[in-house]
């Protein structure tokens, strides 16, 4: 198994935390104080360590719970055309089925186009490319 799964990294966070418990209770032994073991090296690292698997085990739950909705939406796609399919079998006529987003983009992207060339129409021209200069040689 990879890092990229649940398991491995609460693997992961459970041996850094005791870890890290074990190191401070052990400078604790020596009579270190809290001040001291808080900037010890090795009792960061291991903060950090455990930081950094909490941020993965939080990726990880909004990717498993991202690819649940995205199979929730695929299963009620395949519902709808089954029954649109069941449904023309059966001689009932049924309404076209939504259209994809990609589709919805196409028209979007259309209607920008149309936008743009009405704003064209205006008949307002950007200034002839010698223009600049002339300004230039104006305000001498």
């Amino acid at each position: 198994m990879g890092s990229k799964h649940l398991s491995v990294r609460e693997t992961q966070k459970a041996r850094y935390v005791s870890l890290l418990e074990s190191r401070q209770s052990t400078l604790q032994a020596k009579g270190f104080a809290e001040k001291a073991i808080a900037r010890d090296p090795k009792v960061k690292e291991l903060k950090a360590k455990v930081k950094q698997v909490e941020k993965a085990l939080a990726r990880i739950g909004s990717i498993e719970e991202q690819t649940k909705k995205l199979q929730e939406k695929k299963e009620q796609a395949q519902a709808k055309a089954a029954a649109a399919r069941a449904a023309e079998i059966a001689g009932i006529a049924v309404e076209a089925p939504e259209k994809a987003e990609g589709e919805g983009k196409k028209a979007k992207g259309a209607a920008k186009a149309g936008e743009k060339a009405k704003k064209g129409q205006a008949g307002a021209k950007a200034p002839a490319k010698g223009a600049k200069g002339d300004q230039k040689a104006k305000k001498k």
